[in-house]
């Protein structure tokens, strides 16, 4: 990209460029006959009343089976990968690409909290469309899209306080509210509900219960976070990955905080610096119980 291009798209305000991404995605997935569903931001409908303009980014769900075939689209038009799947959340639930003119995206192998076998499935049979820089996208029913929003309210640590806790749950009559629910217990999101309504003390026994404290509370260190993944991860190989993953920088995400891929004495400092703050943190937690 040439200099001149690079200034001209830099001046294109962010909310338009999402709109412009959303309809490039599709175009791409169309193409390959890949599903695709388009979620927040532009992705949801003006009836819940949450700014259109507001996305710095686009994000979509794609068909768990083809999301190798749909990464491998992006790659081969000038996407570039920013964060894995294992680098990107706790929740290793999107990875993270880059456009020169077309910005960021998301791309999601599932949405976190969504743990039945056939989430999808039931989200593409139920989807509807919604216009996107002139471009008919698909989206999730408009039940489902206001249950995605109060998951993300559930991981973002604001809770009521959060606008779309209100446009996505308050602005809801009593019928409406079960529905959400019953939506909720099919896509198997029971428990990210919860955590989004403050209900979270009824799954007290499951095992991800701990994870979604975590986020929904917003206040819990590094070294909760990782005791919480642990216990959420099933059976002993996944758990031996989550101890192994906590001893290793992220070096995606110190890439995005460096603006450039890290320096190996970058990465040591960071891996010294992690080791520090951990045994602070666990040396301050024994000092507080003695």
């Amino acid at each position: 990209m040439s200099e001149q291009t690079e200034q001209m798209t830099a001046q294109i305000p962010a909310g338009v460029r999402a709109h412009l991404a959303h309809a490039a995605l599709h175009t791409l997935a169309a193409d390959e006959g890949i599903d695709l569903l388009h979620i927040k931001g532009p992705a949801v409908h003006e009836s819940i009343g949450r700014p259109l303009w507001a996305s710095t980014d686009a994000d979509v769900i794609v068909r768990p089976k083809q999301v190798s075939a749909f990464l491998n689209v992006l790659t081969e038009h000038g996407w570039r990968h920013v964060t894995s799947f294992a680098s990107g959340s706790a929740f290793e639930h999107a990875a993270t690409y880059h456009h020169d003119s077309w910005g960021y995206v998301d791309v999601h192998r599932v949405f976190p909290g969504l743990t039945s076998s056939d989430w999808f499935d039931s989200l593409w049979a139920d989807r509807r469309f919604q216009v996107i820089a002139g471009i008919n996208c698909p989206v999730p029913s408009l039940l489902a899209q206001r249950l995605l929003l109060l998951l993300h309210v559930a991981r973002n640590g604001r809770g009521e306080s959060d606008a779309d806790f209100s446009r996505a749950w308050r602005a809801l009559n009593e019928r409406e509210q079960i529905d959400l629910r019953s939506l909720a217990s099919r896509l198997g999101a029971q428990v990210g509900l919860a955590a989004a309504l403050g209900e979270l003390d009824d799954y007290y026994d499951d095992p991800t219960h701990d994870l979604w404290m975590v986020f929904s509370q917003g206040s819990a260190s590094r070294l909760d976070e990782w005791k919480a993944r642990f216990h959420a991860a099933r059976g002993p190989v996944e758990k031996t990955r989550i101890i192994a993953k906590s001893l290793f920088v992220n070096t995606d995400h110190l890439a995005m905080r460096l603006g450039r891929a890290p320096t190996t004495a970058e990465v040591m400092r960071e891996f010294v610096g992690r080791y520090t703050e951990a045994v602070h943190e666990i040396s301050t937690k024994l000092f507080k119980r003695s």
